[in-house]
């Protein structure tokens, strides 16, 4: 049965990894701890749970709405851009004040395109306000209401393709999985070693009382020590290198629970202000866009832009102007 139960198990042997998937792994255990090469097998254990989180963060990337037209035209004409920001002139602001997108025009490959694609992405606010609101045929003032807004715009993965900025973001979804286990994974070592440093000090408080006559006092110092110890030990075994391949292999195959897109709709009239979604108010608009939650719990606001070098080239000189004018 032994031998029947290796060759099915041969026949069922999944294919072997392609490059991209090899390099995804090598990279994955280079952010969590390069001990994983030392478990036996360890490429072939990862295997399933890996091509698992590389087809989710291609969903994921799907996911993401664009390419949305970023640019001041938009802004008069697209309700979601006009929502995204306070002006146009913030979105030349956002261009010329990117380090991304200046790196991205001092490159040749800047210079060939008319358009770029880049991830843009921003944080979601509410502000609760007094003002004015229509109710019937009556203009009501101080009224309570809420304003959305965001915050803190970012441009990533900017390519003049636009399955190449989709394919930076696969790997930027995957890389954000291996990092933010990293992440615990220190949070657990940094947990060893005050367990050890609690230790430690029970143990030479246990040392200077030695000499002295047993007591209650010193039984509860012994059973605290040895308390530390048994902890100290299950921390140690939770962290090497086989533990941490096992519980890297579960977290890749779930990866919806630490990276995951969240829809949200809201409905806004042109000065930002949140209606009721049942609203008759022929202004409103619903925003559709999806929130990105990762491992710093933080939403994200995020879609796919699609920019144009001009307008970047012009957001640039922009910003250098005015740099200028605030040295002189």
């Amino acid at each position: 049965m032994g031998f029947i139960s290796n060759l099915m198990g041969w026949r069922d042997k999944p294919p072997p990894l392609d490059a991209a998937e090899s390099q995804a792994l090598e990279h994955a255990v280079a952010v969590v701890d390069p001990l994983l090469k030392t478990v036996s097998a360890y490429q072939r254990r990862m295997a399933p749970a890996l091509r698992h989180a590389l087809a989710y963060c291609d969903g994921l990337v799907a996911a993401v709405p664009g390419p949305i037209e970023v640019n001041a035209h938009a802004f008069a004409a697209d309700p979601l851009v006009h929502a995204l920001f306070a002006t146009s002139g913030d979105i030349a602001m956002t261009l010329g004040k990117s380090r991304a997108v200046k790196e991205y025009l001092a490159e040749p490959a800047g210079a060939l395109a008319d358009d770029f694609y880049a991830l843009l992405g921003m944080r979601l606010h509410e502000k609760k306000v007094m003002g004015m609101a229509l109710r019937g045929d009556i203009v009501c003032t101080d009224m309570p209401q809420k304003l959305l807004y965001f915050s803190d715009h970012t441009l990533r993965e900017l390519t003049p393709d636009l399955d190449e900025t989709r394919r930076r973001l696969r790997t930027a979804a995957f890389d954000s999985l291996a990092t933010s286990f990293a992440a615990q994974l220190a949070d657990m070592r940094k947990e060893r070693q005050e367990l050890h440093d609690r230790w430690e000090m029970q143990r030479a408080l246990s040392s200077r009382r030695q000499q002295a006559a047993a007591s209650t006092t010193d039984s509860r110092v012994a059973q605290r020590r040895e308390e530390l110890e048994e902890s100290l030990r299950l921390a140690a075994a939770a962290l090497s290198p086989e533990r941490v391949l096992d519980a890297l292999v579960a977290w890749l195959a779930a990866p919806e629970l630490h990276l995951h897109l969240d829809p949200t709709t809201v409905s806004v009239d042109r000065m930002g202000v949140i209606l009721d979604t049942a609203s008759p108010d022929a202004q409103a608009s619903t925003l559709s866009f999806p929130e990105l939650i990762g491992r710093d719990r933080r939403n994200w606001i995020v879609l796919i832009a699609r920019i144009s070098r001009e307008e970047a080239l012009r957001g640039v000189a922009q910003q250098q102007e005015a740099s200028r004018y605030l040295i002189i």
